[in-house]
C-alpha cells in the first residue's frame, strides 16, 4: 500500500475514533442525567418514607392513648354496674336502674370515642351500638401499626410503594457505567493522537507501530465499552 493510501486509511480511522470519543461522551452526559434523577428520587422517597413513619407512628400512638381512655371507660361503667348491683341486694331497684343505664351509656360514648380516634373500625361501633359488651374489645399495637402503614401506602393519595434504595443502587449504577463510557472516551483519545502520529510522521516503521498500537485500542477500547458500560 503506498504511503498517501496509507495515510487515508489512517484518517478515516482516526476520524472514526473521534466518532466513537463523541458518542461514548455523549451517552455519557445521558447517564449522568439519569442519574442525577435517581438520586433526587432515592432523596424523595427517603423523605417520604420518614414522613410516612411519623404520620403513622403519631396515629398509632393517638390510637394507644384513646384506647387506655376506652379502657378507663369500660372500667368506670364495670364500677357501675357493681354498684347497680349493690343497690338491688339492698332492694333499691330504681337506682340500680339508673346505674346500669349509667353504664350502658358510658360505654357507647366509650366505644363512639375509640373509633373516632381510629382505634376501631367502622362494624365495631355498630355493633357496640346496639348491644355493648361488657369487656373492652382487644388492642393490637402492632396490628393496628402495620394496618395504619398499609393504609398510607395504598390509599388515594398515596404516592405508592416507596423503594428509594432501588434508585440509590440504580445511580450508583448508573455512575459506574458513566466512569466506563468517560475512560472509554479517554482511551479512545489516546488512540486518536496515536493515529495522528502516525499521519504525520515520515518514517515508515513509527507509521505502523502508532498506527496498528492506535487499531488494537480502537477495537478493544470500543468493544469493550460497549459490550459492559455502555
Amino acid at each position: 500500500m503506498s504511503v498517501e493510501n496509507q495515510k487515508r486509511l489512517l484518517a478515516l480511522l482516526l476520524g472514526v475514533t473521534t466518532i466513537l470519543a463523541g458518542v461514548f461522551t455523549w451517552r455519557a452526559g445521558q447517564l449522568g442525567s439519569a442519574a442525577a434523577f435517581a438520586d433526587r428520587q432515592s432523596v424523595g422517597q427517603t423523605i417520604k418514607q420518614e414522613e410516612q413513619r411519623t404520620e403513622v407512628a403519631l396515629a398509632a400512638l393517638s390510637a394507644a392513648s384513646a384506647y387506655v381512655r376506652y379502657v378507663a371507660d369500660y372500667t368506670e361503667a364495670a364500677a357501675l354496674d357493681a354498684q347497680a348491683q349493690q343497690l338491688r341486694s339492698e332492694g333499691e331497684a330504681a337506682g340500680a336502674q339508673v346505674s346500669e343505664q349509667e353504664a350502658s351509656d358510658l360505654r357507647r360514648q366509650a366505644s363512639v370515642h375509640a373509633a373516632a380516634a381510629g382505634v376501631f373500625g367502622a362494624q365495631s361501633i355498630y355493633t357496640d351500638l346496639r348491644q355493648p359488651s361488657t369487656e373492652p374489645r382487644p388492642f393490637d399495637f402492632e396490628q393496628h401499626l402495620a394496618d395504619l402503614q398499609a393504609e398510607v401506602s395504598t390509599g388515594i393519595t398515596s404516592p405508592g410503594v416507596l423503594d428509594p434504595q432501588r434508585w440509590a443502587d440504580e445511580a450508583s449504577d448508573l455512575r459506574s457505567r458513566l466512569r466506563g463510557l468517560r475512560l472509554g472516551a479517554l482511551v479512545l483519545v489516546m488512540a486518536a493522537v496515536a493515529y495522528t502520529v502516525a499521519q504525520v510522521t515520515s518514517r515508515r516503521a513509527t507509521r505502523f507501530v502508532s498506527g496498528a498500537l492506535a487499531t488494537v485500542v480502537l477495537v478493544v477500547a470500543t468493544a469493550v465499552t460497549f459490550v459492559e458500560v455502555y
